[in-house]
């Protein structure tokens, strides 16, 4: 066993082991991880043809297939739109999200459906909800 859980992170043995800094470092990359991938896997989706930068459309079919209005349901659609207008005002590229600005937009959802908790549960709770969605989605 690499004493990694990829759903719950490092087990108990690796953070004897590793300590309990390096261990959090290990569960905060594992969901650093999880928001890559939920962002590749919109990539595709997007209508920029470059690929590595996540457009409108893109934005639009993550919302949908996460269902983000059911997991955030005082949140409009206008609301997604103004979030990710201003996140991507942010950077140097308008209209489209880097994989640092989506990573910040779901911060920032994540805060916002559980503001009482630390950021990396806030984090893993919203990702989590995330993912289940797209496997209901993909079943369907």
């Amino acid at each position: 066993s690499s004493g990694i859980n990829a759903e719950y992170g490092p087990d108990e043995s690796y953070c004897q082991i590793v300590g309990p800094e390096i261990a959090e470092e290990s569960r905060q990359f594992l969901v650093f991880e999880e928001c890559r991938n939920l962002y590749t896997m919109f990539l595709k989706k997007s209508s920029l043809r470059k690929g590595s930068m996540l457009g409108s459309s893109g934005f639009r079919s993550f919302v949908r297939t996460c269902r983000v209005l059911d997991i955030l349901p005082t949140v409009t659609n206008a609301d997604l739109d103004l979030l990710y207008i201003s996140i991507c005002h942010q950077s140097d590229i308008v209209k489209c999200l880097t994989f640092l600005s989506f990573y910040r937009l779901i911060l920032t959802l994540a805060v916002r459906k559980f503001p009482e908790l630390s950021l990396y549960e806030a984090l893993k709770g919203f990702l989590d909800r995330c993912f289940e969605n797209v496997a209901v989605a993909n079943r369907g």
